[in-house]
């Protein structure tokens, strides 16, 4: 290897440890929440008989669109929070991730076993363990 192809590994090395250090990670994840949140937001306009379970229920009229619609909107919130490596976004994920594994248990329970549901929560709680290994970033 000639001093160019070192020279260029160790810049490239360095420039990764930058940006990991920086949390882009963090921020790339963030664009991934505002993302999920404008899916979420057609999804529900797409399908407006749509009813969100929450802990084993759902919920008719006004209260089912304000329980569908805080769907996208935490989303909307986390992800500007994990963009700004902002401390309360990272236990804002949290708690929102507790309460979903929460009420995702609950409707198992009471609704029956979904395999599609159980490995969306399985990835959630992978996801959460990334993203508490990288808490440091968060300012």
């Amino acid at each position: 290897m000639g001093p160019v192809e070192k020279g260029f590994r160790q810049d490239l090395s360095a420039r990764i440890r930058f940006l990991w250090a920086q949390g882009i990670d963090i921020q790339a994840l963030g664009i991934l929440f505002l993302a999920s949140g404008v899916v979420d937001f057609f999804w529900i306009l797409a399908y407006p008989d749509y009813a969100l379970v929450m802990f084993g229920q759902t919920f008719p009229g006004l209260l089912g669109q304000a329980v569908k619609f805080q769907h996208p909107i935490i989303h909307w919130i986390i992800g500007m929070g994990f963009l700004g490596r902002r401390r309360w976004a990272y236990w804002a994920y949290l708690l929102y991730l507790a309460l979903a594994c929460a009420s995702e248990t609950v409707t198992q329970i009471s609704q029956g076993f979904h395999p599609l549901r159980t490995t969306l929560v399985l990835f959630s709680l992978l996801f959460a363990a990334y993203v508490i290994a990288r808490r440091r970033v968060f300012a």
